[in-house]
């Protein structure tokens, strides 16, 4: 028999650099932002192992929302799991194939993930859908994402970002307010002509020059001088502790239904158990929010929360049970098929070697073993190799 190394049989060179994760396998659900993201949404993708729970989650999340888009509101959705075992990995998958996010060269996320054909169907009649309702929109994110105590900023933060607007509630009301008026991109040109990132600009919004000068070039009328228009811009668009419901109802609709037709809307709220906590304030504000939400805008929006127990696993969680009806609860099987699929795949022209090493050598491995807690057993057979 020829030596070879270990390398040399997976099908995945564990040594190869294309092969290793920029985020180590922690899985974020917000936007990608840098090239190095893409390339680790694009390997998420392709990598997709959609079986087992990950495919019936998909597929009654998917199953679900569709099913309810003709009643008034969509049950929300709770994705729960032990810590690795894959939840914030689903609802990204979840997040971008909603989107069917379409990378700089044209590849899309339903084109390279590889999909079972049900779940090809249910996203294909979501899209159908989305079609006719205002096209499918997906935002995600953490709630602990700089918002302070305001669970409505914080939400808006997460769907700000994702429709590429900033985080920040005072500079996404300015932006929107731009952009309504017709003004964006001839004050984004104003500041970039004056070598200044028209982003970093709006990090010192009230007292930026530059953008003054811009604004007050594109519309003479909003105040007689510099200093008027950063004073108006600070009195228009302040930076509150908290909003009312009337207030991210309005800047959500500005966002998300810029024309007034409302898309099909998924939002990701991820490790929602993390910012829960032991927080009954905490957790009455989260029902309270996607109950504000989901009565405005109806069956169109679907929130999906995650949590390492069930919605039943803690008090705080059990008040949520009212408003996130339908469970998706993943276990170490998936990840065990996950880790056999993707990590230790061997190469199909060295199984028959491997195989043939293991039945040479069954006997004396069996003999150290027996007894233990790796005991050979008939079901290993299977997956031995």
């Amino acid at each position: 028999m020829t030596p070879m190394k270990n390398r040399e049989v997976f099908l995945k060179d564990p040594l190869d650099p294309k092969n290793q994760l920029a985020n180590q396998g922690i899985a974020e659900v917000a936007d990608p932002r840098t090239d190095q993201e893409l390339r680790t949404l694009r390997y998420e993708l392709e990598t997709f192992v959609c079986e087992g729970q990950y495919a019936r989650g998909l597929e009654r999340i998917l199953s679900s929302y569709l099913d309810h888009l003709d009643r008034e509101e969509q049950p929300a959705v709770w994705v729960s799991g032990f810590y690795g075992s894959g939840k914030s990995h689903l609802v990204k998958m979840l997040r971008f194939l909603w989107t069917d996010f379409r990378f700089p060269d044209g590849a899309t996320a339903r084109g390279i993930a590889p999909l079972p054909e049900d779940i090809q169907a249910l996203l294909k009649e979501l899209s159908v859908q989305g079609k006719r309702l205002g096209g499918p929109y997906a935002a995600g994110g953490k709630l602990d994402s700089g918002a302070g105590e305001s669970l409505r900023l914080a939400l808006l933060g997460i769907v700000c970002r994702s429709a590429g607007l900033p985080m920040d509630y005072a500079a996404a009301r300015f932006v929107l307010f731009l952009r309504k008026n017709g003004y964006l991109d001839e004050v984004r040109r104003l500041v970039e002509q004056q070598g200044r990132s028209f982003e970093r600009e709006l990090h010192d919004l009230y007292v930026s020059p530059v953008l003054a000068r811009a604004l007050l070039e594109v519309d003479p009328t909003f105040a007689p001088d510099e200093t008027g228009v950063r004073a108006q811009i600070k009195a228009q668009f302040p930076r509150p502790a908290e909003i009312s419901e009337a207030d991210m109802i309005a800047v959500l609709e500005d966002v998300l239904a810029p024309e007034g037709k409302f898309p099909c809307t998924l939002i990701v709220l991820d490790e929602v158990q993390q910012y829960v906590g032991d927080s009954s304030d905490r957790a009455y504000k989260l029902q309270q929010v996607a109950e504000e939400c989901s009565k405005h805008f109806g069956a169109r929006l679907l929130f999906v929360g995650t949590g390492q127990t069930a919605i039943t696993g803690t008090p705080q969680l059990q008040k949520l049970q009212a408003r996130f009806q339908l469970a998706i609860e993943l276990s170490d099987q998936d990840v065990d098929t996950v880790v056999r699929k993707i990590v230790l795949q061997k190469r199909p022209d060295k199984e028959p070697v491997l195989r043939e090493l293991l039945e040479e050598c069954s006997g004396e491995i069996s003999r150290h073993l027996v007894g233990t807690k790796l005991e050979p057993r008939p079901e290993d057979d299977e997956v031995l190799v």
